[in-house]
């Protein structure tokens, strides 16, 4: 029996596209496309000869499904990036992957540094971290010591679709992405 492929960059995940929608596929679960599985019974084929004739058939066959965009690979590392850079957006569902981590967690929290914090007319707090995104607090909430440059921030996915940024070692202020 082959190993999981969990590891491996090429086959990380794919995702399947059909006429009712998009579903989200592991590589690792039984429920992968034909033709991905097709590349993998391959492996099991004892002859070189009769191996090569059916990696090309299947990679013909593969490559056909991403051109026809009923297939689409992706690389793991890439779609967490993605899922990072786009934390605490407001976006329809079906624009953002739906992967989870390797261990099959959402991703909940989002950690940086401060790269600055400006005080808004309204008394609250413009926030931008050193990955680039920008956020808002919403709350009003005051702040014992004024949040400083560099100081470590935490966002955490909070109640009701909310967002909680806590800067150092401050109790957290609601806030929400800005584009």
């Amino acid at each position: 029996m082959s190993k999981p492929l969990r590891g491996m960059p090429v086959f990380a995940a794919i995702l399947m596209t059909s006429l009712s929608g998009a579903a989200t596929a592991d590589p690792a679960s039984t429920d992968r496309s034909g033709v991905a599985d097709a590349v993998l019974r391959c492996r099991a084929i004892a002859n070189d000869k009769e191996r090569l004739k059916c990696f090309d058939a299947a990679a013909g066959a593969l490559n056909g499904a991403i051109a026809a965009r009923q297939v689409v690979v992706v690389d793991r590392a890439k779609v967490e990036a993605e899922r990072r850079a786009r934390f605490g957006e407001r976006r329809r569902a079906a624009e953002l992957p739906t992967l989870q981590d390797a261990d099959g967690n959402k991703l909940d929290t989002l950690t940086g540094t401060l790269a600055q914090a400006v005080r808004t007319g309204d008394g609250n707090w413009s926030f931008t971290l050193a990955d680039g995104s920008r956020w808002l607090q919403t709350d009003g909430q005051g702040f014992a010591v004024a949040p400083r440059v560099g100081e470590a921030v935490v966002v955490k996915r909070a109640a009701l679709g909310s967002y909680k940024l806590t800067v150092g070692r401050q109790p957290g202020v609601r806030v929400r992405r800005r584009s």
